[in-house]
């Protein structure tokens, strides 16, 4: 479908988290999907598993009939995560670019072309893009259950997680758990993460670890998920924000 030229417009200052350096599309829960198309997907329990009742055997429920990454969104609620691999499963640059539809303003996400090593022509109209690296994790439920998630982490995240991974007291990532929450909104959003010890994941939380078996069932996101979008797409986009800053 055609988009008109005032249809689509660079943000100029969209919320930032001073973490991470993302930008956080609070007003648009569908950004987040339509950035990763997904070829991968959690592993059910197989044909004998019991039906399960409780929240986090619903989202699994609900994140297995998805075609798209499930990605992390923290909130002010601290959540209990696992990594589930030592390192970043991907790290590319994405652009975020600001739609106009039918239904209201939308956020899209579009890998930027120099992460493949070739001009971009979103780039190359003055459009920043942003740093991301994304980790597998598992959030780990109240109810013992486990999801698989996406977390797309900027570059002062990054390197928070990289200073634990060099930490001889807490690497590997994999090794222990990790409690995450993002405080304030809009332009004073901070993400926090901190491991935790799994005797205070007991105690403090009263969270039973998931146990190895549970873990392994998890099927991990790769590197294949991160879509790199036509050429042709990205020109036409870069040609409207030319327009609509003329």
């Amino acid at each position: 479908m055609a988009v008109s030229k005032r249809s689509i417009r660079r943000t100029p200052a969209p919320a930032r988290d001073p973490l991470t350096d993302a930008i956080e599309p609070e007003e648009d829960e569908e950004a987040g999907e339509e950035a990763a198309p997904v070829s991968t997907k959690s592993s059910n329990n197989g044909d004998d598993a019991p039906i399960r009742g409780g929240w986090t055997a619903g989202q699994q429920v609900m994140d297995s009939t998805s075609n798209f990454a499930q990605s992390l969104k923290l909130e002010e609620k601290s959540v209990i995560l696992k990594f589930l691999e030592d390192t970043p499963f991907a790290n590319f640059r994405r652009h975020w670019i600001e739609r106009s539809t039918k239904d209201g303003r939308s956020l899209r996400a579009y890998t930027c072309l120099q992460t493949v090593n070739k001009d971009c022509p979103l780039c190359e109209a003055g459009d920043r893009a942003q740093a991301v690296s994304s980790f597998n994790v598992a959030v780990v439920g109240d109810d013992g259950q486990v999801l698989l998630k996406s977390w797309d982490c900027g570059p002062r995240l990054f390197n928070v997680l990289k200073a634990y991974a060099n930490d001889p007291k807490i690497a590997p990532l994999s090794k222990g758990f990790f409690v995450a929450s993002k405080t304030g909104k809009r332009g004073t959003v901070q993400h926090n993460v901190s491991p935790v010890s799994r005797t205070a994941l007991i105690e403090d939380y009263e969270i039973e670890p998931p146990d190895t078996e549970m873990l392994a069932k998890l099927k991990r996101y790769t590197s294949d998920i991160i879509e790199i979008p036509p050429l042709k797409t990205l020109r036409e986009l870069a040609e409207e924000l030319a327009d609509e800053y003329e």
